[in-house]
């Protein structure tokens, strides 16, 4: 398992060299015709070149908006929204986990004040009308 694998290919035969020599009549006609185009229309090459480095620059920097970014807008879920929604669904989710403390908080006291309550040896009136009114409250909460 762990022998030394050995291999009788010479070692400058490596895969690019196999595939140079492979496609090297393409590759040696696609050179000549871009040696041959660049010799008879140097000046429209170069016009082309600095016209398209222009229009790049023009692009990234967004001071000749796209098509698709005025599509993307027309979209009732465009990115921006996407991204106001979350933050939103953020402050919700946390405002709903603070308001869920905040009830359970109060289901703790009111079980404390009911516990204490029906410890009692007898309950008198009182203490059924306040035993009614804590779970009418916890009704309430939930």
């Amino acid at each position: 398992m762990f022998r030394k694998i050995r291999s009788n290919r010479p070692p400058d035969r490596t895969v690019p060299v196999e595939l140079y020599h492979e496609f090297r009549p393409y590759l040696v006609l696609l050179r000549r015709r871009a040696v041959r185009l660049l010799k008879a229309y140097p000046r429209q090459v170069f016009a082309l070149m600095v016209t398209m480095v222009v229009f790049s620059v023009l692009f990234s920097f967004g001071l000749f908006p796209l098509q698709h970014k005025k599509e993307m807008k027309a979209l009732p879920f465009s990115s921006k929204e996407k991204s106001s929604k979350q933050s939103h669904s953020v402050d919700d989710g946390l405002s709903k986990i603070s308001t869920t403390g905040a009830k359970l908080r109060k289901t703790l006291e009111i079980r404390k004040q009911v516990d204490s309550v029906l410890n009692k040896g007898r309950l008198s009136r009182l203490d059924s009308v306040f035993l009614e009114a804590k779970l009418e409250e916890l009704r309430k909460l939930h």
